[in-house]
């Protein structure tokens, strides 16, 4: 199964988001398979240090110049990652619009996708060659949304995107739900914004997680020395948290 975390607003906690996912999957015995999508590479900062110029990425996949399988890093067993790179920036321009450009993902997942219980795809903060790469590819989309940052045109444009994805595929594409990350009880805004939340998880026909990420120190303590929140802070609120919303999406998508 291929889950991609996606939303067009930033700083919302999706590649926190992707790397705990995938490592409570793992840690549920799950063989888990991370793509790193993002030009920015946090996902694959978060496991790996920085690599040298040249080292087999995704988008050397993508020029056709590498095979997948080059591009895999073995985080642990069962638990890999296929390294991102900053020259994704030109994506865009580079592939899109170029013959069979939005499968060129899918194409390359099917040679490893036999080997994982599930895929986890981070995508940037836009809805360009890269996000609709990972669509074409999907089962599920999952929306993290910040509670201080919530825009419903960014919400809009998600829908209409699915929207045009699932009719070039001919099937639906949907939301397994919408993560309230950064979240805290304690102020009115987070509560204000709670019910305009639940009218952008309407408009994608899906419902908000009833778990709630905080915001927390350990989160970028755990990227820094490259451990996963299980390994880092097994016993922190925000890793209960992100365990509590994984068991939520078990039982929604199996």
């Amino acid at each position: 199964m291929i889950l991609t975390i996606s939303n067009v607003k930033g700083g919302v906690a999706k590649t926190t988001t992707a790397a705990t996912l995938a490592a409570g999957l793992h840690k549920r015995g799950k063989s888990v398979l991370m793509v790193d999508a993002d030009p920015q590479t946090n996902l694959s900062m978060c496991f790996l240090d920085e690599q040298d110029d040249g080292t087999p990425s995704l988008y050397h996949v993508f020029k056709r110049e590498q095979p997948l399988e080059a591009a895999r890093f073995t985080i642990k067993p069962g638990l890999d990652l296929i390294l991102g790179d900053f020259s994704l920036c030109s994506a865009d321009m580079e592939f899109l619009g170029k013959v069979g450009s939005l499968n060129l993902l899918k194409r390359s997942l099917e040679t490893l996708s036999e080997n994982y219980d599930y895929i986890i795809i981070d995508t940037p903060p836009n809805l360009g060659f890269l996000s609709l790469n990972a669509f074409m590819c999907s089962d599920y989309v999952i929306t993290p949304m910040a509670t201080d940052s919530f825009s419903l045109k960014a919400i809009r444009l998600l829908k209409q995107t699915l929207k045009d994805v699932s009719a070039e595929t001919g099937r639906t594409l949907p939301v397994a739900g919408i993560l309230l990350t950064r979240y805290t009880d304690r102020t009115n805004v987070a509560k204000i914004l709670e019910e305009s939340i639940q009218a952008a998880a309407d408009l994608l026909d899906t419902t908000v997680f009833t778990s709630r990420i905080r915001q927390a120190i350990v989160v970028q303590e755990s990227q820094l020395v490259k451990m996963d929140l299980f390994e880092y802070a097994p016993k922190a609120p925000v890793t209960r948290e992100y365990d509590d919303f994984i068991n939520e999406l078990l039982r929604r998508i199996e």
